[in-house]
């Protein structure tokens, strides 16, 4: 299940390769989308972003224009977490082991098919799992016979008022 909340930002100067990319997106649950169509645009949201975006899909060639190097633009931003940068249209995304997942940046020749994008996503976007989930700091050391014990519904989720 894609995590809805992820924001996603589509860089490219051809109008008909942005709305593609955005449907392929949208096709696989993402809707929190910014399409830009230059680099000057690109560089204004990333720099007065609030909160980081989580995937910068973009044309390398975009850049270029401005003489700017896109993959070293997105590895200095703190604002980009993820890129899946392409050079002009099918491939596959190559396999990125799970210890390497945390800032993941790929390079294609061509536009992502929406397999690639797939399968990109299907790295990025890990579910989590709630026995995976770390316990609060008070739990952390406690045994399994007293973890079965305590209400973790109040410990996790209690609000105060």
């Amino acid at each position: 299940m894609p995590n809805k909340s992820m924001r996603i930002l589509i860089a490219d100067e051809h109008p008909g390769q942005r709305l593609q990319l955005e449907r392929m997106l949208n096709g696989l649950g993402y809707y929190r989308i910014a399409p830009v169509e230059t680099f000057e645009d690109l560089q204004r949201l990333v720099h007065s972003a609030l909160e980081p975006f989580n995937l910068l899909v973009g044309n390398i060639e975009l850049a270029s224009h401005a003489g700017v190097d896109l993959a070293r633009f997105c590895r200095v931003s703190s604002q980009i977490q993820h890129a899946l940068l392409y050079h002009s249209p099918h491939l596959k995304v190559p396999a990125v082991p799970p210890s390497d997942r945390h800032a993941v940046s790929i390079s294609l020749p061509h536009a992502p098919d929406s397999e690639a994008l797939e399968s990109f996503m299907a790295i990025i976007d890990l579910p989590v799992l709630v026995g995976q989930l770390p316990l609060p700091p008070g739990l952390a050391g406690v045994s399994n016979a007293s973890r079965r014990r305590t209400n973790l519904a109040q410990t996790v989720f209690c609000r105060n008022s």
